[in-house]
């Protein structure tokens, strides 16, 4: 995955990574809050040798102090020290407990011993903190004194008493709130990025056709009016969705030109996404370019059309099968060069019906009275209806909803037309959302204020020179 298909994952899951980054912060606020503040105090002791007035003897002597600092500063847990500690503030601690609140820290290359003392109050730290300097000076000094001398071969001074702090030194608010953002980030980064790995939605057109193995022959934007105006081109004339159909009329109509399809199946995967919408649009589009239409109705477990389009539907497809109306009769006038042949009654054995030489006979017979015939057939994967549909139809069309159909479900209804030897045309990825760089579509019209600079005489006038000119689809 490259670093542009990284970013384009965070551009889209920005609130779930925002969600994260804001929920760490509060954590880590919580945390801070909750924690109990603990103040530390240090004394400093300054190590130096007791040696001769001899230059040498004291660089020596000095030599052997800067070596011992780092041994000095690991006895200041030791027992002698700590009950010093207890002893001298009265402390009611455990040697454990005192043991944890003391530390000691000594520079290289310097005759410096730093202790450190913990506490809830940072006066009883600074007091904890001068206690244990001063036991550590007598019990050192107790060490460096050979038997029988009078002087210990190192002196130990206090040179910067510890004093109460103001500042606790945990917790620190600044470093836990910057590890709660950046912990939020990087955990909700990574969980956007194994969303979207994992997510095997469509979500746009060239993941659709390299799932589907199939050329994208259109890809129709969501729109709120889809239910008042099924019918795309009659809802109005600046109408994305409409040019959608008419882009889909186009690209099917070139999509074989040594075998033009004329009876064109339409289906889907599963339920919901869309299919018979397109039918009816794409038999719209090409009723609207001049030719003759007849849209079938050829899903008979669920059928729509007649619905959709405020059509009666006591006679169909299946009572032009059974002789019960001749196909003439049975075709609904919908439009100008736009026939509908419902389904009809609902049978008992909807695939049988479908995959008996009667439909193709009723199909075929269509094509002497129009130019196209557009079948919206039953969802592939529930039911066998759609594929028997599609065998006899000269080519299909495979439509997926955007964000709902998967990957699967595409490989599977792809490899369900195989099995019967159906043609598939292309796929339509239907009801995307329209985005705001308009990437699938855009008005291609003239707007209202360039409009207004012109009267209506200036347009006759124009009219007049130009001469009428019919509109292409």
């Amino acid at each position: 995955m490259t670093l542009r298909a990284y970013l384009r994952i965070l551009r889209e899951r920005w609130k779930l990574v925002a969600l994260f980054v804001i929920a760490s912060t509060a954590v880590a606020v919580g945390v801070t809050a909750a924690t109990a503040k603990v103040y530390q105090a240090s004394v400093q002791v300054f190590v130096s040798s007791n040696g001769s007035s001899d230059p040498l003897a004291q660089y020596q002597a000095a030599a052997f102090a800067q070596a011992q600092v780092q041994t000095y500063a690991q006895i200041v847990g030791s027992p002698d020290i700590l009950h010093a500690v207890q002893k001298d503030l009265d402390l009611p601690l455990s040697d454990q407990q005192l043991k944890s609140k003391l530390s000691a820290t000594a520079p290289l290359s310097q005759s410096l011993v730093d202790i450190h003392a913990t506490d809830a109050s940072p006066a009883e730290a600074a007091a904890i903190a001068n206690s244990a300097g001063r036991a550590f000076i007598n019990v050192v000094e107790g060490y460096a004194t050979s038997s029988g001398a009078k002087d210990p071969s190192v002196r130990l001074f206090i040179t910067d008493p510890a004093t109460a702090s103001s500042k606790p030194i945990s917790p620190n608010p600044t470093l836990n709130i910057a590890l709660g953002i950046f912990l939020g980030l990087l955990v909700g980064a990574a969980l956007a990025v194994a969303r979207d790995v994992l997510d095997t939605r469509i979500k746009n057109a060239d993941d659709l056709a390299k799932v589907a193995e199939s050329p994208t022959m259109g890809v129709i934007v969501e729109d709120s009016k889809t239910s008042r105006h099924p019918i795309a081109t009659r809802a109005g004339t600046r109408n994305m969705r409409a040019e959608n159909y008419r882009q889909l009329r186009a690209n099917l109509q070139f999509a074989n030109v040594d075998q033009h399809p004329r009876v064109i199946a339409v289906t889907s995967s599963i339920p919901s996404e869309g299919k018979t919408t397109v039918a009816i649009n794409l038999a719209s589009t090409l009723a609207e370019a001049g030719f003759s239409v007849c849209l079938v109705d050829a899903d008979l477990r669920r059928p729509t059309i007649a619905k959709v389009l405020g059509l009666l539907s006591p006679v169909g497809l299946t009572s032009v099968l059974i002789h019960q109306i001749e196909l003439s009769e049975a075709m609904q006038n919908a439009g100008s060069s736009f026939y509908v042949l419902t389904s009809g009654p609902t049978p008992p054995n909807p695939s049988e019906v479908l995959a008996s030489s009667y439909v193709r006979d009723v199909i075929r017979s269509l094509l002497d009275k129009v130019d196209y015939v557009v079948c919206d057939t039953a969802p592939l994967l529930p039911v066998a209806d759609g594929s028997e549909v599609a065998a006899l139809a000269d080519g299909t069309l495979l439509v997926a909803r955007h964000g709902m159909t998967t990957d699967t479900h595409v490989k599977r209804a792809v490899h369900t037309l195989e099995r019967v030897d159906a043609k598939l045309l292309g796929v339509v990825l239907n009801r995307v959302p329209v985005k705001k760089n308009n990437e699938y579509g855009y008005t291609y019209y003239r707007s209202d204020a360039d409009g207004a600079t012109h009267s209506r005489r200036d347009g006759r006038r124009a009219s007049r020179r130009v001469g009428k000119v019919k509109e292409q689809p």
